[in-house]
């Protein structure tokens, strides 16, 4: 995975956006590319792994959040970790179909050696050496401290030294030909608006709506694609469909169901009315988890809505006006069937309209705008509407909880 320069720290913070980086990095290399058959992955044989006309990409990513990272060098413990990947992987690679890229936000030195690695075509020779000569000298101290009963130096190097020199003098040729650096790479928080600034083909004012639910698309494929729950590699193709579909989504003013699949955080405590109905009619603890669940989704989506587009309020304020009109049909009915019921009787019959909510309403309402197909915004403004008071499950609901409101 991504690994994070030194400034960064070991932080879940770090890590998090070292993983966005490496996802959304491999997004932005698979748009820059104008071959049908392109396809890229991540965590194969290297952070990302790009597959164009036959031959191999494969990217080292280095990623850091600090404003100036330190320059990379023959010193820097960045480089000889990527030649420890590198080195490891050399049996399963054909040198000759592959190129090795080592990406990193910081900058090279002026007159480092390294340069020589920004053209594919320049010669490595004095390269080679100078990393060679770099390689002796930290085992070459490592080996004088071990003899004076000294701590050993550059633990965070010796690996990726250790395997380069184990390398004959024509394999780390071959391999450093074979390597490009890309110093000076965007950090992840620019990297949404350099995958806008490659939609050129799209108007302008439509770039970033689509940028911002493509990210959010490649997102959940690459959790997919580490999960299992799809093929390892996207391919251009597909992405290229994806593109199109969103477009034509913002072009028709189609909602989209961006909580389908999300979950709730596990610290996640909903307004406590939405228990309070819940126990006057004696609802199960599936009957609470379901409703905890579907209102967070539904609220979650009400807001991207509303905070993508204000003009969304008066659509949603109108689909809960139709969905309290369905409740109020039935609530109705059942106050009147229950009124000589003992409180048993009333709970059991509350607890129906409740489920109803869950249960069948998706199916019996229309939905809030054509092509509209997901439930869980039905089940969960039900229950928004229900912490509101507007609507309830027992009979007496209204004014049991009234003054709890």
């Amino acid at each position: 995975m991504v690994k994070q320069q030194q400034g960064a720290g070991h932080s879940a913070e770090a890590s998090a956006l070292g993983f966005y980086y490496q996802a959304f990095f491999a997004l932005l290399t698979l748009m820059r590319q104008d071959t049908d058959n392109a396809a890229v992955g991540i965590e194969q044989l290297d952070d990302v792994d790009l597959k164009v006309d036959g031959h191999n990409l494969l990217y080292q990513l280095k990623h850091s959040t600090s404003d100036a990272p330190p320059v990379i060098s023959l010193k820097s413990k960045a480089l000889w970790k990527t030649v420890k990947v590198w080195v490891d992987i050399l049996p399963d690679l054909t040198l000759s179909e592959t190129t090795l890229h080592l990406v990193t936000v910081a900058k090279l030195g002026l007159d480092s050696p390294l340069i020589a690695l920004t053209n594919l075509e320049a010669e490595r020779t004095e390269l080679v050496e100078a990393m060679v000569e770099e390689a002796q000298r930290v085992l070459d101290a490592r080996a004088a401290a071990s003899k004076m009963g000294k701590a050993l130096p550059h633990a965070d190097r010796v690996d990726g030294c250790s395997a380069f020199l184990s390398l004959t003098d024509t394999e780390r040729l071959n391999l450093m030909r074979r390597t490009v650096i890309q110093p000076g790479s965007a950090a992840v928080g620019a990297i949404e608006d350099n995958v806008a600034g490659h939609l050129k083909l799209l108007p302008p004012e439509q770039r970033p709506a689509v940028a911002m639910r493509l990210v959010e698309w490649w997102d959940r494929q690459i959790i997919y694609s580490l999960c299992g729950k799809r093929e390892r590699v996207i391919a251009r193709g597909e992405l290229q469909h994806q593109i199109s579909a969103i477009v034509s989504d913002i072009e028709h003013d189609k909602l989209v169901p961006d909580f389908e699949i999300a979950s709730p955080p596990r610290d996640y405590q909903p307004d406590g009315m939405l228990a309070r109905q819940i126990q006057l009619v004696d609802g199960k603890t599936s009957d609470f988890s379901k409703a905890i669940r579907e209102e967070w989704k539904a609220r979650e989506q009400r807001s991207k809505w509303l905070n993508g587009s204000p003009a969304m309020a008066v659509t949603i304020n109108d689909y809960d006006l139709v969905l309290e009109e369905h409740w109020s049909d039935r609530h109705s009915q059942m106050v009147e069937e229950c009124a000589e019921l003992d409180q048993k009787g009333k709970c059991q019959s509350g607890l129906e309209i409740m489920r109803w909510t869950h249960e069948n309403a998706p199916s019996t309402v229309r939905p809030i705008a054509q092509g509209w197909g997901a439930a869980y915004y039905i089940r969960g403004s039900y229950q928004v509407l229900a912490i509101d008071l507007k609507v309830g499950w027992h009979s007496d609901y209204a004014k049991l909880l009234g003054d709890a409101e």
